[in-house]
């Protein structure tokens, strides 16, 4: 007998359940160079200032401190050169100058560098003009840009190419980091198949599993594509109560969410121990859409059509993997904007989420649908109670900041 479900809620009650059965996953440590796309479970501080010496931002002559603006020397003589990436010996002395070139380490008693235009240089001396000889310019301190100690990364933030070249430099190895959360995905359907190869009629290629592994990935999980389920008690029975004992944090699976004769997903999951906790969304796409608990596994059956696959990877499923990682705002970010066109929607029962793309100009966020074969980067929000939207109109859109 089919087990019916009344459970509905709100993209907002949604989340809020979502995050209530996620467990934040403990950190590991990792190389630096394997951080990327990583999310710290610590903040890390600089371990070393940047710069770590006093450097040159020119090429030219390290001229010392004077006693005064009117010491008099104007003529230096040169004791040194100083490349970057050597330093020098010599504390710089009145009356003496080394030539240095940018990045060099500027030596104790150089107060400014004087570029080589400025200068005239014959027979091992320069000559300067005496107020170019003030001490301070083009001379970049230790420690200016980043002290020693300064935080470099706050916990829970995902980590961008920009954070591992300033955590090199400023002596940081290793990183604390959240596991990649295991995730578990299939496609149920007895008309998919795997590929394009030798198809018949009424067969087609199982695209979900394409678009689930890159999306789930891209929210920095370790997918596992755990195959095609044909429409059988049978065979999604022994699919649930196998993946009981594999350890994955999330299990996501798309088709059989209907109310057709066989749309089993449902049905066989509370069989196999599942815990429902909502059935569905009061919105589209989502009217159709699972979320429960397998265990210590989260559970997220989605409808089929691809469209609405992208769509709740990226406003529920996808969040809801940051969450466990330790990303601090994980959920989409609601801004508005205006829209460029009208749009009219044939139902207005319920919330309705629609590919979008969203631009600025004149200082204003603005937003349109995709076209054909454009990716979304947003989703505009139609509220219930209105079929038509006015070009200009004002509307929130769901934007992921990842």
């Amino acid at each position: 007998m089919k087990i019916s479900y009344k459970k509905r809620c709100s993209l907002q009650e949604a989340q809020q359940l979502i995050s209530g059965n996620i467990k934040q996953l403990q950190g590991e440590v990792v190389d630096i160079k394997d951080g990327l796309q990583r999310v710290t479970s610590l903040t890390v501080t600089a371990l070393l200032p940047q710069p770590s010496f006093d450097e040159s931002t020119r090429d030219g002559y390290v001229v010392p401190s004077s006693s005064g603006s009117d010491s008099g020397f104007n003529c230096y003589k040169i004791v040194d050169e100083i490349p970057a990436g050597k330093a020098s010996v010599n504390r710089l002395e009145p009356g003496t100058v080394c030539r240095i070139m940018t990045g060099g380490c500027v030596p104790k008693g150089g107060a400014r560098i004087v570029p080589y235009e400025n200068c005239v240089e014959r027979n091992g001396k320069v000559t300067i003009d005496a107020h170019l000889s003030q001490a301070g310019t083009f001379i970049r301190k230790t420690g200016s840009e980043i002290e020693r100690g300064e935080r470099l990364v706050a916990g829970g933030m995902v980590l961008q190419p920009m954070h591992l070249a300033q955590l090199s430099s400023s002596g940081v190895h290793s990183v604390v980091v959240a596991p990649k959360p295991p995730v578990g995905y299939f496609c149920s359907g007895s008309e998919l198949k795997s590929s394009s190869r030798g198809l018949e009629r009424g067969e087609k290629v199982s695209s979900n599993a394409f678009l689930l592994h890159g999306l789930l990935t891209s929210f920095g999980s370790w997918p596992e594509n755990l195959g095609i389920v044909a429409d059988s008690k049978d065979d999604l029975y022994g699919l649930f109560s196998a993946v009981k004992e594999e350890g994955f944090d999330v299990i996501v699976s798309t088709g059989g969410m209907g109310p057709g004769k066989y749309d089993l997903v449902t049905d066989i999951f509370v069989e196999a121990g599942g815990k429902v906790i909502f059935t569905a969304l009061d919105m589209r796409p989502g009217k159709s859409m699972l979320f429960g608990t397998l265990g210590s596994t989260l559970f997220f059956g989605l409808p089929g059509p691809p469209p609405a696959v992208q769509t709740l990877l990226n406003v529920l499923v996808g969040p809801a993997l940051l969450a466990m990682q330790g990303v601090k705002a994980p959920w989409p970010q609601k801004v508005q904007a205006y829209l460029e066109h009208p749009v009219k929607v044939k139902r207005s029962d319920v919330l309705r989420l629609k590919d979008g793309v969203m631009t600025l100009e004149g200082g204003r966020c603005q937003v349109r649908s995709t076209g054909k074969l454009e990716l979304p980067d947003c989703y505009i929000q139609l509220p219930p109670g209105r079929e038509h939207f006015s070009k200009r109109g004002l509307v929130d859109i769901l934007w992921n900041r990842k």
